[in-house]
């Protein structure tokens, strides 16, 4: 007897909505503590630091402490990832960790920030383009090991893992060469939200499965 169309579906995909749940909730957390609030950069002085942080230090610590939690979703769809690909699934943990750097920077900022003695501030904040460094690395590893690990099987997650990889690479050269970053300030980072959105969608579907 035939298979009907939906059991010879599921027999092909095995669905990961635990995993896809996962990687949605880093997006959606992600986006919504990077938006609300922007940050002083690393050309702001001490005082204007100081100043922001002890204004804002309540918020900005809830803002980082959710920020711990998103990293925590990532960690936990990159476990999930192991029955994918485990060279993935490491990559992704080590990704995981690199995001907690900026995170804790810029919460030991709003614990230290006093407009009457900046200094401390102001030289954690010098600290924040390091941890943005090491985040986009970490990134920089996964979107490889995506692209190269499964992008043999879904060739447009591969192209997408694979520009994601570049922009990072060409966003560190640049910050290292001490040029401007330009665009790529926001193409890097938003191009891996999209990356992560559109694997949580193949997560959901079952298309990011083991390979047979």
């Amino acid at each position: 007897m035939a298979l009907s169309p939906r059991v010879a579906s599921e027999s092909v995909h095995n669905p990961d909505r635990v995993a896809g749940a996962l990687a949605a909730g880093f997006v959606v957390l992600l986006l919504a503590t990077e938006l609300v609030l922007t940050l002083p950069d690393e050309t702001a002085s001490a005082a204007a630091v100081a100043s922001f942080y002890a204004t804002h230090r309540g918020f900005v610590v809830i803002l980082q402490l959710l920020g711990l939690v998103a990293a925590g979703l990532l960690g936990g769809y990159a476990w999930r990832l192991r029955a994918v690909d485990r060279v993935v699934s490491v990559a992704g943990l080590i990704m995981a960790g690199c995001g907690l750097i900026p995170t804790l920077i810029t919460l030991v900022i709003a614990i230290v920030a006093d407009p009457i003695d900046p200094g401390a501030a102001g030289r954690w904040n010098t600290l924040e383009p390091l941890g943005d460094d090491i985040l986009f690395v970490g990134i920089l590893l996964f979107a490889g090991a995506v692209a190269l690990r499964l992008g043999r099987r879904l060739p447009a997650l591969g192209l997408l893992a694979l520009f994601v990889a570049v922009s990072c690479l060409i966003r560190l050269v640049l910050e290292v060469a001490g040029r401007n970053r330009g665009p790529l300030d926001a193409i890097a980072p938003l191009s891996f939200v999209v990356l992560i959105a559109v694997m949580a969608i193949l997560s959901f579907r079952g298309v990011l499965d083991h390979e047979r």
